[in-house]
């Protein structure tokens, strides 16, 4: 397979949880971001100084709800119940292309039953430690 080229579509894009694609996705978000820490001083001429601080990242996900799903809300609820750290993976699974992942806790977990529509959960994931970019091979 080659790499993706162009734009890429986010049908394409997967969670994954300890290698396993969470079934039945239909959005998800990921976030790095950066503290600063202030180094403000006199001489500073009343102005705001910033240095780099500790990164973070997240990433959550929309699901539809499916009692037999490979890999479901059952299976996530396991997950938070027991307070597991587990690997994430955001990836196309495709050969060439960037991922990313790391250590996280499952750190959120809904349900949503509308009348006369499909039910569907939500999962939020905190990462704990680094973040790592790999090429798929």
């Amino acid at each position: 397979t080659m790499p993706s080229t162009g734009y890429q579509n986010g049908t394409d894009i997967g969670l994954y949880i300890d290698g396993t694609l969470i079934s039945y996705g239909t959005s998800h978000d990921f976030e790095v971001t950066m503290e600063t820490r202030d180094a403000s001083n006199k001489d500073s001429a009343g102005w705001a100084e910033k240095r780099e601080g500790q990164r973070s990242w997240t990433a959550s996900g929309e699901f539809i709800f499916a009692e037999d799903a490979a890999y479901s809300f059952d299976d996530l609820f396991t997950l938070v119940n027991a307070r597991t750290q587990i690997t994430v993976k955001i990836s196309t699974e495709v050969a060439g292309d960037l991922a990313y992942s790391g250590s996280a806790y499952l750190t959120s977990l809904s349900k949503s039953a509308p009348n006369e529509d499909t039910v569907s959960f939500s999962a939020s994931f905190e990462g704990t430690g680094a973040l790592t970019k790999v090429t798929l091979t």
